[in-house]
């Protein structure tokens, strides 16, 4: 008989269940699906749902779709016996460079509200997110090609190689997923240097607290293993 290598299936309920709704159909997926995986997160905790224009509201009524569907779902029984009923916490991702231009960020941010729907938004777009892994810059950008040639010059790649369109490719996910504490690390430090800026900021991110959510669901010997920095001490 030929021995198994895949993962088991988790015997026990999670701590939580995360839904995440991204904007982006390729890059955004693999960052947080490469970063369950690398943190050995319980299948269960985060459902990754792809897709959708940059508009936050059309982000939100997917997420509020999803989450109707995982109740109609646990009331009919389809789900595993080790998937929770309902979602504790729902999240959208997205860049607010689009949104911005279509006049279309702030109903969609005050739609999330009003649903008790988290948002981690990057500005200008997710490739800044991507380039915290590496260091700290904080100089203004008006596009997303600009994060995008920052983001090349932050991880050493050829002139050209990143955009929105083409994505993150899974090995360099993998390695950005390796430093994603110096990123929240980034990211905290950014957020201070932007206190008090109309929101917005540019640039900002708050992608770091959907990642922080992640790690709180990880069993304390996890946390240990992957520690990351106290949200007091930057």
């Amino acid at each position: 008989m030929q021995a198994s290598f895949e993962r088991p299936a988790a015997q026990t309920k999670p701590p939580k269940a995360i839904l995440i709704v991204t904007e982006g159909q390729n890059t955004e997926p693999l960052y947080f699906k490469s970063l369950a995986a690398h943190w050995s997160l319980h299948p269960h905790v985060t459902k990754i749902e792809p897709g959708g224009e940059g508009i936050p509201a059309n982000l939100v009524t997917k997420a509020l779709a999803v989450q109707k569907k995982r109740a109609a779902d646990d009331k009919a029984g389809r789900l595993a016996f080790n998937q929770l009923g309902r979602f504790d916490e729902t999240w959208i991702v997205f860049d607010t460079e689009h949104a911005a231009r279509q006049n279309r960020l702030m109903d969609g941010i005050e739609m999330a509200k009003k649903h008790g729907i988290h948002i981690a938004h990057s500005t200008p777009c997710f490739e800044f997110w991507l380039t915290l892994h590496y260091q700290l810059l904080a100089r203004p950008m008006e596009t997303c090609k600009q994060a995008c040639t920052l983001f090349e010059e932050a991880a050493g790649l050829k002139k050209g190689s990143c955009s929105k369109e083409k994505g993150a490719g899974a090995d360099l996910i993998e390695k950005l997923i390796g430093k994603v504490a110096t990123a929240v690390r980034n990211a905290d430090l950014l957020t201070q240097q932007k206190a008090g800026e109309p929101f917005p900021a540019n640039p900002s991110v708050t992608v770091q607290n959907l990642v922080r959510s992640m790690h709180d669901a990880l069993p304390e010997e996890l946390k240990k293993r992957f520690p990351l920095p106290d949200l007091k001490t930057p």
